[in-house]
């Protein structure tokens, strides 16, 4: 007689791992270029002042909070055939194509022209359609996946890995195709094509083949989430709080792109900077074990406060190493070490930042308690640019245009150094602090969800023998 198969609810299998990835992919590309060239680009090709470059894009930061506010809301009230959030997740074909015509600008054109043409396509990229997308991410994620936690854990953990591969493959290779393809008759714009047009159909294979889970909301009633609602959450959850922080510092760090000034100006040779990608590699198999270390230690927060300390060290190496390739290439490897669970563990922290939603008496708000995160995660990779447009222009670098050849003041390559290396350690140390601070709520979390659980199971054995 043929035994029934039962499915395993925790069984995640590659192919759903790689639809759901797939936007991540997308978005990492336009993370590796914006973040890291796009300051480059405006004041070594287009010759704009980098001082000026940079407070333009810190300026258009200044508008996510109110932006992140009211998608926050709007997600929380948001019931479509689709789902609750997944409808927003088509606005990744929004950030690659802006991402892409941000490049078209050309040296030739009108000074006021480049400046308003690179301020209007960085705004679409991130603060529009970048905050569209990544503000419901949480919610999207919990009911893609059942609300399971197990499920969610391997997907940030193994889809990390997917996603850091990804962001790798272009790190490697965009700074080569950038040196030998940016000179010709487009300019820029033929390397960030070669990412941004896969990436566009690459990114929609999350909407397309992942759905929302109707049983995550059909226990209860939609209610309507009030902005009051949401300010309360501001002042009675400190740990929504300390994980924006820790975003903040992280997406500073991330955002200084100091790695093509530090390359072109201090070891020589821009197109080694894909080096610090290919040298990364190796940091993929360790995300296996983030896990397994996670139990060990007791809660991701002190795992990555830990971390952080090895961070620290990492990139003190980078910043005496110098020119020496092989101590930058080792400092930044453990500097980067420190800050991996980051990138992928945001759902994480924001079910906890949930439950304590719950635990005060408040409604959960998956879409609202990522407001603050998302506003600093986008505010600060414009921060990270502007501290590094402002230490180049107090300390004498010289902008220039695609075709002039400058020598840098020493005091310009020191702001470099600092800026590479002392600058993310600074911020590491933040976010370790932040992070064991977090680790408190962790096991409180854990036993408030379990007792609810427990509750609910109760509650409907009731209903059966009833």
């Amino acid at each position: 007689m043929a035994r029934n198969k039962v499915k395993d609810p925790n069984h995640l299998s590659f192919g759903r791992l790689m639809a759901w990835k797939s936007s991540d992919i997308s978005a990492g590309w336009v993370n590796v270029i914006m973040l890291n060239y796009l300051s480059m680009y405006a004041s070594d090709f287009l010759g704009l002042n980098i001082g000026l470059v940079d407070v333009m894009l810190f300026v258009s930061k200044l508008m996510d909070g109110l932006v992140d506010f009211f998608i926050g809301w709007l997600v929380d009230n948001t019931k479509t055939p689709w789902g609750k959030a997944r409808p927003y997740e088509i606005c990744i074909v929004g950030q690659t194509l802006a991402t892409l015509f941000l490049f078209l600008a050309k040296p030739e054109w009108a000074y006021t022209a480049k400046v308003i043409w690179v301020f209007t396509m960085y705004v679409l990229t991130f603060s529009v359609f970048g905050s569209l997308r990544a503000v419901p991410m949480s919610a999207y994620m919990i009911r893609a996946f059942s609300n399971n936690p197990v499920l969610i854990r391997k997907v940030s953990s193994y889809g990390g890995i997917v996603t850091m591969f990804g962001s790798m493959i272009c790190s490697a290779l965009f700074p080569t195709l950038m040196a030998q393809l940016s000179t010709g008759a487009l300019g820029w714009f033929t390397p960030v094509a070669i990412f941004m047009v896969p990436a566009t159909f690459i990114g929609v294979f999350r909407f397309i083949f992942c759905k929302e889970d109707p049983e995550v909301d059909a226990a209860s009633v939609q209610q309507k989430v009030r902005f009051k609602e949401i300010f309360s959450m501001f002042r009675q959850n400190p740990y929504v709080w300390l994980y924006a922080i820790v975003m903040l510092a992280y997406n500073v760090s991330t955002g200084l792109g100091a790695g093509s000034y530090y390359f072109d100006d201090i070891v020589g040779n821009v197109g080694m900077a894909g080096m610090l990608s290919v040298f990364s590699f190796v940091l993929l198999p360790l995300m296996l074990l983030f896990p397994w270390i996670m139990k060990k230690m007791g809660s991701m927060g002190k795992m990555i406060a830990a971390f952080s300390v090895v961070g620290v060290i990492g990139y003190l190496v980078c910043f005496f190493s110098g020119a020496n390739l092989a101590g930058v290439l080792g400092g930044y490897l453990l500097g980067q070490f420190a800050t991996l669970p980051i990138a992928y563990y945001g759902t994480l922290f924001l079910m906890n930042v949930c439950t304590y939603n719950e635990m005060k008496g408040l409604p959960r708000m998956d879409g609202s308690a990522n407001i603050l995160a998302n506003f600093c995660a986008n505010f600060g990779g414009s921060l990270g640019s502007l501290l590094t447009g402002l230490l180049l222009m107090v300390a004498g670098y010289v902008s220039s245009t695609a075709e002039e050849t400058v020598v840098q003041p020493a005091s310009a390559l020191m702001a470099i150094r600092i800026d590479f290396a002392i600058v993310p350690a600074i911020l590491v140390a933040i976010i370790g602090v932040c992070c064991l601070a977090f680790s408190k709520l962790e096991p409180k979390a854990e036993a408030f969800e379990a007792e609810r659980h427990a509750k609910y199971e109760a509650e409907q054995a009731g209903k059966a023998q009833a």
